[in-house]
């Protein structure tokens, strides 16, 4: 399932359930700690922060103490909705696990309020800051319920027992982490990007969210600690149970008043990463972090 090769100081790891590659060298090309001040971009003025401009449900906004949720005006799937925190910026270590879970719990409460039977197909998506692809400062998730499932879930569908074995491999190996509230948490043999966090749950969705937020916690909390702050998150949820309950995040480059991106030629077009540490090392490093 795991094969590596040793070209000119460079590894390169080959994972047959994904059926793709990455490369891992001492540098990766970009200055991945530096940290800036970007006071100028927080202070621009924000839309999520005027909320008469955005668009609305019937019945308004679905909210709670700590975000609100509305229907997304350039929707990715028949369902499609943004969940904004209602403060304005917060710093990776600023992330409690109840801001979390107040975020999850609505995106939670969008899935059951707009499941139809047919779209079946759930994920929460979170581009933080801008290198990650947000257009917009102000933190926010991103809900899409779908008839068809992405290029990524039908990998799983269709290798599904693969699958199964793939994570059952992992959470025995070298590069397993822990378990915190019924997660396995391992860094992958091949990973997407930069510090990447698989957490599996054998849990429904709908019950696990306040253990999806302190699962979460403990990973940003860890980013920040390396000084990272900006990263991508993907949640993926099957109401009809073709694949279980889990996520995938990764840090991205940082945020800073003019950045570069993270991302090249490699990643865009021959679906490889390039990375700048063994996954074994960053295992090592969230671990001692965690626990």
């Amino acid at each position: 399932m795991f094969d590596k090769f040793k070209e000119n100081g460079v590894e390169i790891r080959k994972d047959e359930v994904w059926e793709r590659n990455c490369r891992i060298m001492n540098r990766a090309g970009l200055e991945i700690s530096k940290q800036e001040d970007f006071k100028e971009i927080i202070e621009r003025d924000c839309i999520f922060c005027s909320r008469d401009k955005l668009a609305k449900f019937d019945f308004g906004f679905i909210e709670n103490s700590h975000s609100f949720l509305f229907p997304n005006i350039n929707p990715y799937s028949k369902y499609s909705g943004v969940c904004a925190f209602k403060n304005h910026y917060i710093k990776p270590e600023e992330f409690s696990t109840d801001l979390l879970q107040s975020n999850f719990s609505l995106c939670s409460e969008y899935i059951r309020r707009f499941y139809d039977g047919k779209a079946r197909y759930a994920s929460i998506n979170w581009n933080y800051m801008m290198p990650a692809g947000a257009s917009i400062l102000h933190p926010h998730t991103q809900i899409i319920l779908s008839e068809y499932p992405t290029t990524y879930m039908e990998k799983i569908i269709k290798n599904r027992e693969k699958f199964f074995s793939y994570i059952e491999e992992e959470i025995n190996g070298e590069r397993f982490i822990g378990e915190i509230n019924s997660f396995y948490l391992f860094v992958p043999f091949a990973p997407f990007g930069f510090n990447e966090v698989f957490g599996f749950c054998k849990e429904d969705f709908s019950t696990a969210i306040k253990k999806l937020a302190m699962a979460i916690n403990k990973i940003l909390s860890y980013y920040s600690s390396i000084k990272r702050n900006s990263f991508n998150l993907a949640v993926f949820t099957d109401m009809g149970k073709e694949f279980p309950f889990h996520f995938r995040i990764l840090t991205r480059q940082n945020m800073i008043k003019y950045y570069r991106n993270d991302a090249m030629f490699f990643e865009r077009l021959h679906f490889e990463t390039i990375l700048e540490k063994m996954p074994e090392e960053v295992c090592k490093e969230i671990k001692n972090f965690i626990f």
